[in-house]
């Protein structure tokens, strides 16, 4: 993102630049045909040092188109900064997902988003230069972490987190119009939606077939695409409304304070100042945790959540994903300093929405 609006206003730079030359070339030559003597001998007088008045001349309006061109200058900077593109956002798809949710969240509606299969495919395309932002679910308050989503944020070292959002999630069960609730046998689902729902689907609908599928609104697709009435799905009402579906029952969910974490990822150097948030990860032995942690709090810095990720190289052996509040990279060089025990990865200070 920051190359691009670097190359955004070099682009707007050099245009103005083609611009101001144009504009003194005809201001020189409107110049040389209509002066008079008076001005020639008003210009020769503050030539003195220069050697000629037609080069004095020349070098006054050089200076004049130079002084317009810095005022040029700052304003084209300021315009540009106001009509940069809007950022290129992808998420886990297809549309109606909360993770879209969580993107006009964070980006309040601007920008433009791409839905992707899965989560993996949403970290490749910002990966590829096709998009600016990457939006993941991390972690719900009822399914926990969900770990295949944090080992994309461990395994890509280049990426850094520019920002979290934390959503309410309600989850509903969708169907057809007209569907009665009895007549529900198949019920499609993110394996998080069918975690937030499980409690609700055993007491009303206990002989369901439930099928995980990527994503909420994948069900909810494939629901909408069904043959029969007999399928439904577990997700947003955005997405009935976006498959014409019907909500069935409301608030299926087990907690009326269930939220997902999401993180907004990005490419390039992470933020260092001090913000809502900071985020690392430190991979070492299990044994070591507890010191790394005791050390984080009494540097000031308060634990908000821990996820573990086995490293694949022996037994108690992890990648830890913390994030703290109100921290910044001063913090995390200290932390690390005190901590040789853990390899410490930074990911950035970042607002919460």
């Amino acid at each position: 993102m920051r190359r691009n609006l670097a190359d955004a206003r070099h682009v707007a730079a050099i245009a103005w630049m083609l611009a101001v030359v144009l504009a003194c070339a005809g201001c020189a030559q409107t110049a040389g045909e209509g002066s008079a003597s008076s001005d020639g001998e008003a210009a020769q007088a503050q030539a003195e040092d220069a050697g000629a008045a037609e080069d004095a001349g020349a070098d006054e309006t050089a200076g004049q188109g130079e002084s317009e061109g810095q005022d040029a200058s700052s304003d084209e900077n300021q315009a540009g900064d106001e009509t940069l593109a809007p950022p290129i956002v992808s998420y886990l798809g297809p549309e109606g997902t909360y993770t879209q949710e969580a993107c006009g969240v964070f980006f309040e509606g601007k920008g433009s988003y791409l839905p992707q299969e899965d989560v993996a495919s949403s970290v490749q395309a910002l990966l590829d230069g096709k998009a600016d932002y990457a939006v993941i679910p991390q972690e719900n308050a009822i399914g926990g972490p969900i770990a295949e989503y944090l080992d994309e944020v461990v395994n890509h070292g280049d990426v850094c987190v520019a920002g979290e959002v934390e959503l309410p999630i309600s989850q509903n069960l969708l169907a057809k119009p007209g569907t009665p609730l009895e007549d529900i046998r198949t019920v499609y689902s993110h394996k998080q939606g069918i975690a937030q729902g499980s409690a609700w689907l055993a007491e009303h609908l206990p002989d369901v077939e439930v099928t995980e599928v990527s994503s909420t609104a994948e069900g909810a697709r494939m629901a909408s695409e069904a043959e029969d009435a007999t399928c439904a799905a577990i997700g947003s009402s955005a997405a009935a409304e976006v498959y014409g579906l019907e909500v069935v029952a409301d608030n299926i969910q087990m907690s009326d304070t269930n939220k997902t974490r999401f993180y907004v990822l990005a490419l390039g150097e992470p933020a260092r100042e001090v913000s809502d948030r900071m985020a690392f990860v430190a991979s070492g032995d299990a044994g070591d945790l507890a010191e790394l942690l005791t050390s984080a709090e009494a540097g000031g810095l308060e634990i908000v959540a821990v996820h573990d990720r086995p490293r694949k190289t022996e037994l108690g052996s992890y990648s830890y994903v913390v994030e703290v509040a109100a921290g910044g990279y001063d913090a995390f060089e200290k932390l690390a300093a005190d901590n040789p025990a853990f390899e410490l990865r930074y990911l950035g200070s970042f607002p919460v929405r």
